[in-house]
């Protein structure tokens, strides 16, 4: 093969041929290196999942305690028990609630074993409606479990259907949409995007009384995620954040079979059961807003679940009535190695 030219000189391609050739050789270790870079992070991003199965949460300072839940009101005006009017503006919003001072702690594992998921959190009642909640004393709140329903036939006479989506984290599931047009759980509140989710039970200490256990085995649903702005979802599919983070509890026990507060009941497990969601919640009927024969012709062979709402399983006759509904804005959620919490280990 001649490489020059009739005048001697190398040819041009040559020369070309040749920088190029050398220019592979020198790229040679930094694409061996940017290779071996982007391995090391993938292999640290999946060790750091590994290593780091937990979710921390904190909340604190204050929190907004609610008188209802979607659109189930509760204490508000024209609510279950409108027996607040003067604590209580209005029923219907989110910004119908009182400010008070509280707290959250927890820590929640996927699939964790008894003892890994947990949380600890106080605030101070704005009203009193029986012994067990005095206007201005302190309660300190401490998750027993994350079943659905409670063991005991006495404390869950008309179980319900655990639904699917909590099946696979055995009553917690995390990176979770819910609520809102997802149809997962009830709609009559704005579609959320849950790092941590948890439902269970729930036990109550009044703190200002000695500790004294005001109520044991209550359901409870906790949240720990961001609001997300719909629209901008289902237009770009992204997650475009309705709120900062919060966290959100809910306390709810509606006991059947005895009188609650104004004469009302007694009423049925079905009655006692049927204000969350409320009996016309879309969620209760319909699975996922999914064309499932659509994705079935595109190969995607997804069977239509059962709807994702079940009524909560909150009559627990054994217990008195009780509503606690805590929206805490400031609040802070990372992923830790351990579930060790100071404050609620």
């Amino acid at each position: 093969m001649n490489l020059r030219d009739g005048n001697g000189k190398i040819k041009p391609n040559v020369i070309i041929a040749t920088v190029f050739a050398a220019m592979l050789v020198a790229m040679v270790p930094a694409v061996v290196a940017i290779s071996a870079t982007t391995r090391q992070t993938t292999e640290a991003e999946a060790a750091d999942a590994v290593q780091q199965p937990y979710v921390k949460a904190f909340a604190g300072g204050k929190a907004l305690y609610e008188p209802s839940a979607g659109k189930t009101n509760v204490f508000g005006p024209g609510g279950i028990f409108p027996f607040f009017n003067d604590t209580f503006s209005c029923g219907n919003a989110i910004t119908c609630g009182v400010q008070t001072d509280a707290s959250f702690k927890g820590v929640f594992k996927e699939n964790g074993a008894q003892g890994d998921n947990k949380f600890v959190a106080t605030y101070t009642a704005p009203i009193t409606y029986g012994d067990h909640q005095v206007k201005g004393h302190k309660y300190k709140v401490v998750m027993v479990d994350t079943k659905w329903n409670n063991d005991d036939p006495a404390q869950t006479p008309l179980p319900t259907r655990t639904p699917d989506f909590l099946l696979p984290g055995n009553g917690v599931a995390f990176d979770q949409y819910q609520h809102g047009h997802s149809m997962i759980d009830r709609a009559d509140v704005p579609l959320f995007w849950n790092k941590a989710v948890a439902y269970g039970h729930a036990n109550v200490y009044d703190e200002t009384d000695g500790g004294k256990m005001v109520a044991q085995n209550i359901f409870m649903h906790m949240m720990v995620g961001k609001a997300v702005d719909e629209k901008g979802f289902y237009s770009d599919m992204q997650n475009n954040d309705g709120t900062p983070l919060v966290v959100l509890l809910f306390l709810v026990n509606v006991p059947s079979g005895v009188t609650l507060p104004g004469g009302i009941g007694p009423l049925t497990p079905e009655q006692a059961q049927s204000f969350t969601p409320l009996a016309d919640d879309p969620s209760l009927k319909n699975p996922p807003p999914v064309d499932y024969a659509k994705l079935a012709d595109w190969g995607v062979k997804a069977p239509e679940p059962k709807p994702q709402s079940t009524p909560w399983s909150v009559d627990n006759p054994t217990q008195p009535v009780f509503f606690t509904f805590l929206l805490f804005t400031d609040a802070k959620a990372y992923n830790s190695s351990t579930n060790n919490l100071p404050g609620v280990n």
